[in-house]
């Protein structure tokens, strides 16, 4: 709250200068010295660390790397020279010469990669620092073939890279020069380029942006940006400091706790300042930053609860929402990581993932996809059953399924032309 004492007229001084006869009892910091000192405190701006503090980036980036750690790594292997190759996973079947082998003993590098980190916590980390432009790591381990068995991650913060005097890159993290073993994947990079392009620095000013405008929102409704309230006089040409706080310390005393009126006399008046939401344009600021901030993650704002004006997410639409997800976003990393894990395998293995996590229907949608992988011949039940989690039928629960009479619930397909 401030107190006033309006002028009544205005007189000009000895040296010509006009002096405004008021009285200010308080007087509100500035709003960017505000913003500079919590900028001061969390990370200068463009710095990963005060970028993360925007919640879209937060949540564009949490969720990207948080699918990539529900998918598990699968290896796989081609036949060499068209020979059947034993199924180390089924006993040793046999495998015509087209069908690529599920390695039933999967390498450590798909399981353990690193000291402290399993797979899930290992592609999170990398996906993180992915989405930097880089991943930095130090290979500390390896198979009896000399491929590696463990990659301990380096922060991409930490790391510098230079092209040294024979035209080979040269790592130092954390300060120290590495010599060898150094793993470095990148994206987005460009031709002569050594690092890649991190996406937060494509997206700073939009990130600074809202970042601002939320510092301002803070200042504005919390740290009294502007007081709250005016107590104005019209009779009273000009008021000492003591006079006008020992103003505002009376009428503070009379309305503290109390939701009694106040009654003022000698000309005193009360107003009170609102912020009408049309002028509140700062609110409108961090929607449209949120919304970039999507946009350079390609990530769908609806998943990351952006509300777009005009736009609806239904029931009926929120499969199809996933599969675009899928698509658009998640199936560049996918590819990228599926490439850099299958390089870490010797010659004619590759790495796929299970997708069923980010695939997951409701129960009647995968049973009818289930009934018709089965009627059509694609899929066997003990096939669909293992994809439930569920052990091959034996003989006799076989027999007591054929003793029940068949009942089609779903319209009949067409049986293909010739018998398989």
């Amino acid at each position: 709250m401030a107190v006033f004492s309006r002028p009544r007229e205005r007189m000009a001084d000895p040296r010509g200068r006009e002096e405004r006869i008021a009285q200010l009892a308080f007087v509100s910091p500035p709003i960017g010295a505000n913003i500079q000192a919590v900028q001061d405190i969390y990370g200068r701006p463009g710095s990963p660390a005060a970028n993360m503090r925007h919640s879209a980036v937060w949540a564009c980036q949490d969720l990207i790397a948080s699918m990539m750690s529900m998918l598990q790594p699968w290896a796989f292997e081609l036949p060499l020279n068209g020979v059947p190759t034993p199924n180390p996973g089924q006993g040793g079947t046999a495998q015509t010469a087209e069908t690529p082998v599920k390695l039933g003993r999967q390498p450590q590098i798909l399981n353990e990669p690193a000291g402290s980190m399993d797979i899930g916590d290992w592609l999170y980390a990398g996906t993180l620092s992915l989405l930097r432009g880089d991943v930095f790591g130090s290979k500390v381990a390896y198979d009896p073939l000399g491929y590696p068995t463990q990659i301990e991650l380096e922060s991409p913060a930490t790391t510098t890279v230079q092209k040294g005097p024979d035209g080979r890159p040269v790592y130092k993290f954390r300060g120290q020069l590495q010599t060898g073993n150094v793993w470095h994947r990148s994206i987005f990079r460009g031709p002569g380029d050594l690092r890649g392009m991190s996406i937060m620095d494509f997206a700073r000013r939009a990130i600074q942006l809202g970042l601002n405008a939320e510092e301002f929102a803070n200042g504005f409704f919390e740290e009294g940006a502007h007081p709250s309230s005016l107590l104005l006089n019209d009779s009273t040409a000009k008021m000492s400091q003591k006079e006008a706080t020992s103003v505002k310390q009376k009428f503070m005393a009379a309305v503290h706790n109390s939701r009694e009126p106040a009654v003022m006399t000698g000309g005193w008046k009360y107003q009170q300042i609102q912020v009408n939401p049309t002028d509140s344009q700062f609110l409108g600021t961090l929607s449209q930053s949120d919304l970039m901030v999507c946009r350079f993650h390609r990530v769908p704002p609806e998943v990351v609860a952006v509300a777009i004006s005009g736009s609806s997410i239904t029931y009926a639409n929120v499969e199809q929402r996933g599969l675009d997800f899928l698509t658009y976003c998640m199936q560049r990393w996918l590819t990228w990581w599926e490439r850099k894990l299958g390089n870490l395998l010797p010659p004619g293995q590759y790495v796929k993932f299970d997708l069923s996590p980010l695939l997951r229907t409701d129960i009647l949608t995968r049973w009818v996809v289930n009934y018709a992988q089965v009627t059509s011949r694609l899929m066997t039940q003990d096939e669909v059953r293992s994809g439930e989690d569920l052990p091959p039928l034996t003989a006799e629960q076989k027999a007591e399924i054929n003793a029940v009479p068949q009942v089609d619930l779903l319209p009949p397909l067409k049986p293909p032309k010739a018998a398989l």
